[in-house]
C-alpha cells in the first residue's frame, strides 16, 4: 500500500504517492509508468526541469515540475529523500530526489528560486516529505557530519547533525523547504532502512540494507481538467 500525505490529498485536483517495497510504483500511476512518464536521470545534483510534454526527455535532474494537465512526473529512491510539493490550487506539482549530495546543494532551495523565476510564489504551496533513511540509521564519516553542522548552522544546534555522525536529511530538507518560503510541510516519518510491518517485513528498500537493488517511486500528477486553467494559458513559454 502506497503512503500518502494529508496535505497534498487535500489540494484539488492533485493525484499523488509514496511508493515502498510492495508497491514500487504508486498504485494510481502503475499502469502509465514508464509509458506517459518523462525520461529523466537523476545525478544527485540540484538541477530542476520544468515538464510541458509527456515522454519528454528532461536529461540529468533530481527535480521535476510541470503546470500541465495529465503530466505525471516521479522521482526514484532507497533512502535518499523524496520530496512532492503543489500550489494549493492545484495548478504546479514538483516532484524532488535529495541525498545528502543534493541535500547540501540545497536542491530545494534552487527549485523554489526557478518556481519564483517563473512567477511562482512559493507561500502557497504545500509539501509533503517521504520515506528517507532516518537520523536513527543515517550514519556517515565525521568529515562530513561536521561539514554539514558548519554549512547548515543557521538551521540551529542538533538539526543537521542530531547525534554524532548522524544526518537528519527530513529535518533539512523541511529546513529548506521554510528558508525558500513553503511553510506547510507533511513530513511522513518511516525510516527505509529500519521500518517494518507486523510480521517484521521491511515497509521500504534501502540502498544501507539492501545495497544496489530494487527502488521505489514517489509520484505526482494533476488531474486532467483540474487547476485554474486560465492561469495555465496566460503563463508564457518557458524552455526547460
Amino acid at each position: 500500500m502506497h503512503l500518502t500525505s494529508p496535505l497534498l490529498a487535500a489540494v484539488p485536483g492533485v493525484l499523488h504517492g509514496f511508493g515502498g517495497a510492495r508497491e514500487g510504483m504508486p498504485a494510481p500511476f502503475a499502469a502509465r509508468f514508464p509509458r506517459d512518464f518523462p525520461r529523466w536521470k537523476q545525478v544527485h545534483g540540484a538541477h530542476a526541469v520544468e515538464v510541458v510534454a509527456p515522454r519528454q526527455e528532461a536529461g540529468e535532474c533530481d527535480a521535476l515540475w510541470t503546470r500541465g494537465a495529465d503530466l505525471p512526473i516521479a522521482v526514484i529512491g532507497a533512502d535518499c529523500t523524496p520530496i512532492l510539493v503543489a500550489r494549493e490550487d492545484g495548478a504546479v506539482v514538483g516532484a524532488v530526489h535529495s541525498g545528502w549530495r543534493g541535500t547540501r546543494a540545497r536542491i530545494l532551495e534552487a527549485l523554489f528560486a526557478r518556481l519564483r523565476a517563473a512567477g511562482e510564489d512559493p507561500s502557497r504551496y504545500v509539501a509533503a516529505i517521504g520515506p528517507a533513511i532516518g537520523k536513527c540509521c543515517y550514519e556517515v564519516s565525521e568529515d562530513l557530519a561536521a561539514d554539514f553542522a558548519r554549512e547548515f548552522a543557521e538551521a540551529g544546534p542538533g538539526v543537521a547533525v542530531p547525534a554524532h555522525r548522524r544526518l537528519d536529511l527530513a529535518a533539512l530538507a523541511a529546513h529548506q523547504l521554510r528558508r525558500a518560503g513553503v511553510e506547510r510541510i507533511d513530513v511522513l516519518a518511516p525510516c527505509t532502512r529500519c521500518a517494518v510491518d507486523g510480521s517484521g517485513a521491511h515497509l521500504y528498500h534501502s540502498y544501507r540494507r539492501e545495497g544496489r537493488g530494487p527502488q521505489q517511486y514517489a509520484a505526482v500528477a494533476r488531474r486532467p481538467g483540474s487547476g485554474p486553467e486560465s492561469a495555465l494559458e496566460s503563463a508564457p513559454e518557458r524552455a526547460c
